[in-house]
């Protein structure tokens, strides 16, 4: 036997074994009695082996044919489980999702939504993984990675949940020292830059945009971290330019704790669910993503920002 017997030609040699009968097994199959021969034949050459007496009268199993009966209905019966347990994946939210996320989006936004998700949905056990660094979604075992702008992998599905900008920004004391930029460039060399080594934000060139026109910046940094809070507080201490989202800075903008420079420009950062399977065979996965998605139309809201972070968030 060279290949393993075909999984309809075991359906019907099992129907027509629990019968006794080509014609019983092919009405409860509701197909013809020539097709029930044809299937049984198919498995009796497969195996080199012949399961059924025949007789004009009756048909009755071989010694061979019982072990294959045996057998058949075993399998036949895992795969009726299987199938009961992918359909219940489908459809029940029920046991752990293995999410990652940076350090601050998780923080801000990810804890407080994965509270109130567990409040709806007990039986939903989350292990959250806060790492600034990209994440290898298959060879770390991830359902789901959030991703805040970067390049996404072509190889997974990317879904947009929400909106984002990363804004320039410094403090009043630096700005006091060393004046506003009136162009990107002079962020190359009159100015002082914060770099960000944050999962795929390169920290050695700033694309950013105003309307159509693009520009790519790199900025002239002596300070560089892999961790955006800890950028933010070296830029309220006035050490330099930050390019941040604004989600991070917006309560510092309102408090005067730092101020957005060349406001017209910014880099398009949207938040992605980045994940490897549909949604369709996992509720878990489903119900994360899209209640995910509700919870930050209702709360990533950038209060006293200008008209142009304002069209931004659309």
């Amino acid at each position: 036997m060279d290949k393993l017997p075909a999984l309809e030609d075991i359906r019907v040699f099992v129907t027509a074994a629990r019968l006794m009968s080509f014609a019983r097994a092919a009405e409860q199959l509701m197909v013809s009695p020539a097709y029930v021969s044809k299937r049984i034949k198919l498995l009796e050459e497969n195996l080199g082996l012949v399961l059924f007496f025949r007789s004009a009268r009756a048909i009755s199993l071989t010694p061979e044919g019982e072990i294959v009966l045996g057998t058949g209905e075993q399998l036949l019966q895992q795969l009726a489980h299987m199938k009961a347990a992918l359909g219940a994946c489908r459809e029940e939210i029920s046991g752990v999702l293995r999410i990652s996320c940076s350090t601050g989006f998780g923080a801000a936004y990810l804890n407080p939504f994965i509270l109130s998700l567990r409040a709806r949905y007990p039986q939903l056990g989350i292990d959250l993984t806060l790492v600034d660094r990209p994440v290898d979604l298959i060879g770390e075992r991830m359902d789901l990675d959030l991703c805040i702008g970067g390049t996404l992998p072509e190889q997974h599905i990317a879904r947009r949940l929400a909106n984002n900008i990363r804004i320039l920004c410094a403090s009043p004391d630096y700005l006091a020292r060393h004046g506003r930029p009136e162009h990107p460039k002079e962020l190359e060399r009159q100015h002082t830059c914060i770099c960000i080594r944050e999962r795929n934000q390169a920290p050695a060139a700033w694309k950013i945009e105003r309307g159509e026109e693009r520009m790519t910046v790199s900025p002239n940094s002596s300070l560089s971290v892999n961790n955006g809070d800890v950028a933010k507080q070296w830029c309220l201490n006035g050490e330099g330019i930050l390019l941040r989202s604004i989600w991070s800075v917006a309560k510092e903008l309102e408090q005067g704790l730092l101020v957005r420079v060349l406001p017209a420009w910014y880099q398009t950062a949207d938040v992605y669910a980045v994940y490897t399977r549909s949604v369709r065979t996992s509720a878990n996965l489903r119900v994360f993503i899209e209640s995910l998605e509700t919870y930050l139309a209702d709360n990533m809201q950038w209060k006293g920002q200008d008209e142009q972070t304002q069209g931004k968030q659309r």
